[in-house]
């Protein structure tokens, strides 16, 4: 039967293999690489795939510009006073369309807001 190496072996490693031993240095990096499969494989491709990185970039990034659209369109939404619909007394009132499509815009701006940084969330989790 042919030897059969084990993949995971916190005793092996160029150090340990010339039988030199360098302390807690060799050790930490001989688990990190050897014991967790974060060194390449044996044919010099990485476990993870080339695209890992770039995804965790991209994803950070977006829910980075997720969240500060988010909390800006929140604030503005929240903090901006709405207007007054209804003007009159109690027998004449005059209905202000304006206002009411503006009171609608802040009502969507603070939906839009919490969804953006609900999504930022979720892209941060990733």
């Amino acid at each position: 039967m042919p030897a059969h190496e084990p993949t995971c072996s916190c005793g092996r490693g160029p150090s340990v293999a010339q039988g030199k031993r360098y302390g807690v240095r060799s050790y930490l990096h001989l688990f990190y690489e050897d014991c967790t499969g974060a060194s390449p494989g044996r044919d010099g491709s990485s476990p993870h795939g080339a695209w890992a990185p770039l995804v965790c970039k991209v994803s950070l990034s977006t829910g980075t510009l997720f969240l500060l659209v988010g909390a800006a369109a929140l604030a503005a939404g929240s903090l901006a006073p709405p207007k007054l619909e209804g003007i009159g007394e109690e027998e004449f009132v005059v209905l202000d369309v304006q206002a009411v499509r503006y009171n609608h815009a802040l009502g969507t701006c603070r939906l839009v807001g919490m969804a953006l940084c609900a999504a930022a969330g979720l892209l941060g989790a990733v």
